[in-house]
């Protein structure tokens, strides 16, 4: 790699470590809180929702409570589809919302059991005029009813919620849409489901804890009263478990993400005795997809407010995309061979994830090596092969098939190598270890 990349990382590295720094991280808050005091500014949340998204359904529901629990202005904002440059694989996505929001929405005592899977461009336009027109206190009602009838496809009630007078026609109702579709670039965000508060987003029921915190720690609950999201979870019983369980991890080492859920998995590993493989992904910009900058900005932050809560070292980051990852590849075998895989990519996550290593650099290799109880001379006989390219290829393959393409994505089989559950992103480890519960509850 020549100088001027280097140099690019090196400095690209210095500003994500200064912008992540939590002492930056606090003056910027406090300068925001300062300034929002001295205009006299309520505690003004914006929400972005997306009529045919099932994560703005559940947020929907959520809307009045935030509101009746904190001192906030909620402006809510209908946004259209996401852009195509956050979204590399839009049907696959929509489809994975679909079942994932359904899988979670009891956990967090929310309704989602949809009897379609797509939304035809009439209704969609149909309920985006509806919730326009809604005034500001009326939204949070009207948009659980406008989701209630869209999934369920009771099209003669949202026909029914349409005024005459409030038909909007084409060109005004895109005109509003554009509008809001860049208030919510300017915040930072893309998808819809989205709270954004001075500066930061929040996306779905995931991240709606941490706006909790944040308006708490301001003095904006009106009541003493536990936070609004509250997932269940089954009471823990013994291991019982006699049949084998494994987890595939689709793992990319550009993904921040993977690094982030390797400590959770490793803990569910020993908590039940489950065997973790992990399958090396090309990333999605080596396989030809393109992200959007506020996708990549918004990835990192909110990465590193994960990392503090789990006390995962996270911040000083050397981007590994291009040589990086591929010498990275080329000695994972070898650490396979070894049973190392793990721990070699731990090492290796977290080298350019947390200590400003430049990943492709033969000295960084040398010291993730022997962080994973390597033998450097061993390893450094397959460094730069291209073998692994006929494992990435076919483990991309095998993600698709899974309906993926993100990762991690999680499979968790039996002994017989049955698909019990696929889910895709470190958020929903726990629902892993509630279908383990489950198992072994009807093992009792």
């Amino acid at each position: 790699m020549n100088i001027f990349k280097w140099l690019e990382l090196e400095l690209r590295n210095r500003y994500i470590s200064y912008m992540l720094n939590p002492s930056t991280q606090k003056k910027i808050r406090l300068k925001r809180e300062q300034k929002r005091q001295r205009e006299q500014r309520p505690h003004t949340v914006y929400y972005f929702h997306q009529v045919n998204d099932p994560y703005s359904h559940l947020c929907a529901q959520m809307l009045k409570p935030l509101n009746d629990e904190y001192d906030i202005n909620l402006v809510p904002l209908v946004v259209g589809q996401p852009p195509e440059s956050s979204t590399p694989e839009p049907q696959m996505y929509h489809q994975h919302s679909v079942e994932d929001a359904a899988m979670i929405a009891p956990y967090f005592n929310l309704d989602f059991k949809p009897l379609t899977n797509e939304i035809d461009n009439e209704t969609i336009r149909l309920a985006q005029s509806i919730l326009i027109n809604t005034p500001t206190e009326l939204f949070a009602d009207n948009a659980v009813k406008v989701g209630e009838f869209i999934w369920s496809k009771n099209l003669d009630a949202l026909k029914n919620m349409n005024a005459k007078a409030n038909l909007m026609n084409e060109d005004k109702l895109s005109e509003i849409l554009e509008k809001n579709d860049a208030t919510r670039k300017k915040m930072g965000h893309y998808f819809g489901g989205v709270f954004a508060y001075e500066g930061e987003c929040y996306w779905a029921i995931d991240r709606l804890p941490y706006l909790e915190k944040r308006l708490h720690s301001l003095g904006a609950k009106k009541t003493n009263q536990g936070w609004l999201v509250n997932r269940e979870e089954s009471p823990n019983i013994e291991n019982n478990s006699k049949s084998k369980l494994c987890i595939d991890i689709f793992w990319s080492a550009r993904s921040p993400y993977s690094y982030l859920a390797m400590k959770p998995l490793a803990k569910l590993r020993e908590k039940y005795n489950v065997e973790l493989r992990y399958k090396i992904i090309l990333p999605m910009v080596m396989r030809g997809m393109q992200i959007n900058p506020e996708k990549g900005i918004y990835i990192i932050k909110d990465c590193k407010r994960i990392a503090e809560e789990d006390n995962t070292p996270f911040g000083n980051i050397i981007d590994p995309v291009g040589k990086a990852v591929e010498r990275c590849y080329s000695m994972f075998e070898y650490a396979k061979d070894n049973h190392k895989e793990e721990e070699y990519l731990h090492a290796f996550a977290k080298s350019v994830w947390a200590e400003g290593r430049h990943g492709y650099m033969d000295s960084s290799l040398k010291a993730i090596i022997k962080g994973a109880g390597l033998d450097w001379e061993e390893a450094k006989t397959v460094l730069d092969t291209d073998e692994w390219r006929s494992e990435t290829d076919t483990n991309r393959e095998n993600l698709f098939a899974l309906g993926k393409w993100g990762v991690p994505t999680m499979t968790l089989s039996n002994d017989d190598e049955e698909q019990l559950l696929t889910v895709w992103g470190q958020d929903r480890i726990w629902l892993i270890e509630e279908t383990i519960k489950l198992m072994q509850e009807g093992n009792n």
